[in-house]
């Protein structure tokens, strides 16, 4: 079985999965795996070093514009002669796969890491078209499962939820929360759906009560975005409170010394970033957008508060930094969550299947 995953070279959530998935089903002797990578303006040495690390077989392609990727991906397909082409996320999903079918790969497979995509009319008709072509369609979560069903696509859909590495996050015994040095941490790329705005406006809004407690952003992302982000801690004066990360190797141990993780997005997939906090034993609090509500029961292993609005998450905040011991529960039962549901051993052996049975009906 030759397998090519094809997603973005910006190390988003849909790189993680698309990387788990090639170093997983590398331990199969049966199967050859070839990461391909849309080059982006983060796709940096630094990055590409870690996949030379796990021994993950990569190539990149140009990302300057949609014709040259797919010119390049289909002269790549026609060499590496795959049995199935895994197109990931969006604009990935369509240039993939139109690449597939130029190179007359035998199946092709459209991986869905978002509720909301930047879709145009003339996207979505594109996606209708080619779905006639694909040999399945992965949601990677139920909710993302719910919108595909109703854009009117041809091939079978199929939700297999995200996962993660859960050795790597917590250890044996995390840290009691009310122990951890630090108070707040956000691990997200720079963008307008991931709304750092909102935490923002809610340190502010705990600063005027006189309540400061350290926050940490941890991503990279888009530039405009990252420096409103910054400018918005100076006109604040939060600059002795929050410390920006663009890069870090070592998110897990990062996550090891906050007391709470905070995810204000606007929409996702299933948030990767949140199940990491989970199993690192981090006190939650999420958006009620969907791919970070399903990960979370309300009063039971976490919070949630309504999308965008600061002073729900401010009141949330100040209740449980008031005395984090108090939610120690939480925190518990957040991690056995992840630990039973979401490790990424049931994610690529779901996969692994899927593929195994694509290949077993030709």
């Amino acid at each position: 079985m030759r397998v090519l995953h094809f997603v973005t070279g910006g190390f988003s959530g849909a790189t993680k999965v698309a990387i788990d998935l090639v170093e997983a089903h590398n331990q199969i002797e049966s199967t050859d795996n070839l990461l391909v990578l849309r080059r982006k303006k983060t796709t940096v040495a630094e990055k590409l070093t870690e996949l030379e690390e796990k021994g993950i077989d990569y190539q990149i392609v140009t990302g300057k514009t949609h014709l040259a990727t797919v010119h390049e991906l289909k002269k790549l397909c026609k060499q590496w002669r795959p049995d199935i082409l895994v197109a990931h996320g969006f604009p990935e999903h369509l240039l993939g796969r139109r690449a597939g079918l130029l190179a007359q790969v035998p199946y092709l497979v459209q991986v869905e890491h978002n509720s909301k995509e930047r879709y145009t009319p003339w996207t979505r008709h594109q996606t209708r078209k080619l779905s006639k072509s694909t040999a399945s369609i992965v949601a990677v979560s139920e909710g993302v499962a719910q919108v595909l069903s109703a854009q009117g696509l041809h091939a079978p859909i199929h939700a297999i939820p995200n996962g993660i590495d859960t050795t790597r996050f917590g250890g044996a015994h995390p840290v009691a929360v009310h122990q951890r040095p630090q108070d707040l941490i956000m691990v997200g790329r720079y963008a307008k759906s991931k709304d750092h705005v909102t935490l923002i406006e809610a340190l502010q809004q705990l600063k005027q009560k006189g309540i400061t407690p350290t926050l940490t952003l941890v991503g990279s992302g888009r530039k405009r975005y990252q420096k409103r982000i910054h400018d918005l801690v100076a006109r604040y004066e939060l600059q002795d409170q929050v410390t920006f990360i663009e890069y870090s190797s070592e998110v897990e141990k990062l996550l090891r010394q906050h007391k709470v993780f905070v995810m204000s997005s606007r929409f996702e997939g299933l948030n990767l970033a949140v199940l990491e906090a989970m199993a690192s034993g981090c006190v939650l609090v999420g958006s009620t957008a969907m791919g970070v509500k399903e990960l979370i029961d309300d009063k039971a292993d976490g919070f949630l508060f309504p999308i965008g609005d600061s002073a729900a998450l401010a009141d949330i905040l100040e209740t449980v930094l008031s005395d984090p011991k108090n939610y120690q529960a939480f925190a518990h039962a957040a991690r056995e969550k992840v630990l039973k549901h979401y490790d990424k051993k049931h994610v690529t052996q779901a996969y692994y299947e899927l593929f195994q049975s694509l290949l077993s009906n030709s």
